[in-house]
């Protein structure tokens, strides 16, 4: 009874700081995109990075176990963080480490409640309260031949609703998947319609459409009697990859394709190419005005340009392997999620933002502990 007490208060400890670590991350990442520059203080904004980040280490010295897989990717990402000095992927991982054994519904549940208060506060702030958040720039779409414009609902940007919604569709879709049923089918496709209908979001509306009709596939296939296509969903993220850089290069200067992407091709070549070393093994470094003139709009362009090739490795590796064991397990609510934002990052550069993106948190967490080979600081100190 007592260890049961013992592990009963550890767990409640483990979210509590768990809980407080995201709240912050969340915290600064809505501050960065819905603030005004210079409303919050930029020592508040450190403080919220550092803290979160030393709350993560807290929660790995205090665990009681660990396992050689574990310590190996946290110690890559540590190298890497060094290297590069971008510490996006260092917390996905720190962050998988910490909910090591806190609850996979907890984890999305709290994804989903805290964007979920946020975003309302992002709407509100947007709205109501100019001097706080910077108004919108007016965007228009050509629709039948005129020009309509693009509600933003108080986001800088019509197409951040879908982008800051997408980690609730993706947890909505964890929760109910054994469940999923026609009312949320109507009700995933009756949001989607209207977010679409005032903001006019192709690449939202095509990106949470097609994870949608990818559920409907999962639930109908039988994994384990289709070897094709088990290889083909764990190559998906190397082929979005390919995707992206051929685009980026050899289709840069393709008029049509330019039109259709919102220029995104041009924008990519202009990492990729014009200011970048395609091989780069630690990430190219751009100047302030090349960032301003060239939105960066896709996770896998920013990965290979920004972090370089030993970290995008490594990411992709990490991916596969996470994707291989969801495959094995049939754990098909965990590739869906997971695929949601792997499509999106197509054209969003979003896979790397802890704050949203929970599916990848949840691959890394499954990733470690696949391995049951535990062992404990103090027990191999007695050892030796």
């Amino acid at each position: 009874m007592n260890s049961l007490r013992s592990d009963d208060k550890g767990s409640i400890i483990s979210k509590i700081l768990y809980t407080i670590t995201l709240l912050a991350i969340i915290a600064r990442r809505y501050a960065i995109f819905i603030i005004r520059d210079g409303i919050v203080p930029s020592t508040f904004m450190s403080a919220l990075f550092y803290g979160s980040f030393v709350l993560l280490l807290l929660q790995f010295a205090i665990q009681k176990s660990h396992n050689k897989t574990e310590i190996i990717i946290f110690l890559a990402t540590m190298m890497l963080y060094l290297l590069t000095r971008e510490g996006s992927i260092l917390m996905i991982v720190l962050l998988a480490i910490a909910i090591k054994n806190i609850e996979d519904d907890y984890v999305v549940k709290s994804y989903i409640i805290l964007n979920l208060i946020f975003i309302v506060g992002s709407i509100i702030i947007g709205n109501l309260m100019p001097h706080i958040a910077p108004i919108p720039e007016a965007h228009y779409r050509i629709v039948e031949g005129e020009l309509v414009s693009r509600e933003a609902f108080g986001f800088a940007n019509p197409n951040s609703p879908f982008w800051f919604t997408l980690a609730i569709y993706a947890g909505y879709i964890f929760l109910r998947f054994d469940d999923y049923n026609k009312y949320d089918r109507i009700l995933l496709i009756f949001t989607t319609i209207f977010i679409y209908y005032f903001t006019k979001s192709r690449t939202g509306a095509i990106a949470i459409f097609g994870a949608l009709v990818f559920v409907e596939l999962l639930k109908k296939i039988d994994l384990k009697d289709n070897i094709l296509l088990t290889k083909g969903l764990k190559l998906i993220p190397f082929i979005f990859l390919v995707s992206s850089l051929l685009v980026g290069t050899v289709f840069a200067k393709v008029s049509s394709l330019n039109s259709l992407m919102a220029s995104r091709p041009r924008h990519w070549n202009a990492y990729l190419v014009k200011n970048g070393n395609l091989l780069t093994l630690f990430g190219n470094k751009y100047s302030s005005e090349i960032k301003a003139a060239h939105p960066l709009d896709s996770s896998y362009v920013y990965m290979y340009a920004f972090l370089g090739l030993v970290s995008l490795i490594f990411f992709m590796y990490l991916l596969y392997k996470g994707l291989d064991l969801f495959i094995i397990n049939d754990q098909k609510k965990y590739i869906a999620i997971v695929m949601m934002f792997l499509i999106y990052a197509l054209a969003e550069n979003i896979l790397l933002e802890v704050g949203y993106n929970f599916t990848i948190v949840l691959l890394i967490k499954h990733i470690i502990i696949n391995n049951k080979d535990n062992f404990t600081i103090f027990n191999s100190r007695r050892a030796g």
